[in-house]
């Protein structure tokens, strides 16, 4: 068969594409050379969560480092909250993949034009409590539910929208036959997710009463297997239970950290903390029965200084109110309704939009209702 002849927007590519693989256009070359850092961080961290959850017996370890410069890295040495990667303007929409999470959900290239929204990546439980401030290129703010939307519009006169559960646009890494395999094996399964430290704030608290409080959750629960959650910056425990199983989801720059949170999510019918964090409302979210762990966190600030200090003790203060009211409506003989109100303003679970609406509200145009969300 002859060779069709290319037309002139097809012989034009192949021309700038090879200009720039001969190095005739040096500026777009070391363009080109940054996208391709980014596709192939994208590609690293996935063989590092895919490699963490592909063993067996089941030990889904994801390593801490962090990928920058085309090779990994210790996280330690990296400044706090430092992330590596360039796929948005504002570093700290890259935590936790939540850009490729929604760029994905929605259908839209994964590394593309940056998207014109600050992402909000964690919870905030009290109107004080600071994010990014707003950009000059950024429309406003995507969080998760709607008092947090409120707070932030009253504060800056943008639009801020709230977008439901980050958890509910992840997608395990494992397929749906492996986990419900896997489930079976480890029978009914609890989810630990305690404090833990973030970069200049430290937490602390009893590790053995911890072990000892969870173990009697797991008896009196009815669980057979225990998933222990450790967060990367926090050391690792030696005296866990020879079968309990630890996990970590890896450093926050892991672009599939939500990936690996739903999957061992997926793979448990519980969860159990003592901390008012994100995890609790996707615990709800995914259907999880909620624990509440009775062991108190405390909170040390001596690494900020000033407002942010006061900021962040406020804010602690406001979580501790929160968990209170928790394990209260934790210990109701029916308590799914009365917890899922309590958090629904936070996480927003009937705010989540599906791909067409989320695609329109990415791109510029006009959202469509929110759907509501279902397991």
């Amino acid at each position: 068969m002859a060779e069709r002849k290319l037309g002139v927007k097809a012989r034009l590519s192949q021309g700038i594409r090879g200009a720039i693989r001969g190095g005739r256009l040096a500026p777009l070359a070391r363009l080109a050379a940054l996208d391709r850092d980014q596709w192939m961080a994208l590609a690293a961290y996935r063989g590092l969560v895919q490699q963490a959850f592909a063993g067996r017996p089941l030990a889904p370890q994801v390593s801490s480092v962090l990928w920058d410069n085309g090779a990994f890295h210790d996280a330690t040495e990296r400044k706090p909250f430092f992330s590596p990667a360039r796929r948005e303007l504002e570093n700290s929409s890259h935590h936790y993949g939540h850009d490729i999470q929604i760029k994905r959900r929605a259908r839209l290239p994964l590394l593309g034009p940056p998207l014109p929204w600050l992402l909000e990546h964690g919870l905030k439980v009290s109107p004080s409590a600071t994010f990014e401030r707003p950009r000059g290129w950024s429309r406003g703010y995507l969080c998760m539910g709607p008092r947090r939307a409120g707070w932030l519009q009253e504060r800056f006169g943008l639009a801020a929208e709230p977008i439901g559960p980050w958890i509910a646009y992840a997608q395990p890494l494992l397929p749906a036959a492996e986990i419900a395999s896997l489930r079976q094996q480890l029978g009914p399964t609890l989810l630990v997710v305690l404090a833990h430290s973030w970069d200049q704030v430290e937490r602390r608290m009893d590790q053995r009463a911890c072990l000892e409080a969870v173990a009697q959750q797991a008896a009196s629960g009815g669980y057979r297997s225990v998933i222990w959650l450790r967060h990367w910056q926090d050391p690792e425990l030696l005296d866990l239970p020879s079968q309990w199983i630890v996990a970590c989801n890896g450093h926050r720059s892991n672009p599939w950290f939500l990936d690996a949170l739903r999957t061992l999510l997926e793979l448990s019918d519980g969860l159990v903390s003592n901390a008012f964090g994100t995890h609790l409302g996707y615990g709800v979210a995914l259907g999880k029965r909620l624990h509440w762990l009775p062991v108190a966190a405390e909170q040390d600030l001596s690494g900020l200084s000033g407002a942010k200090a006061e900021e962040e003790a406020a804010e602690w203060s406001e979580r501790q109110r929160l968990s209170a009211e928790l394990s209260a409506r934790l210990a109701l003989p029916d308590p799914g309704s009365a917890v899922r109100d309590l958090l629904d303003p936070y996480w927003g679970f009937d705010c989540l939009r599906s791909p067409g609406e989320l695609r329109g509200l990415l791109t510029g145009q006009r959202p469509g209702p929110r759907q509501s969300w279902r397991v």
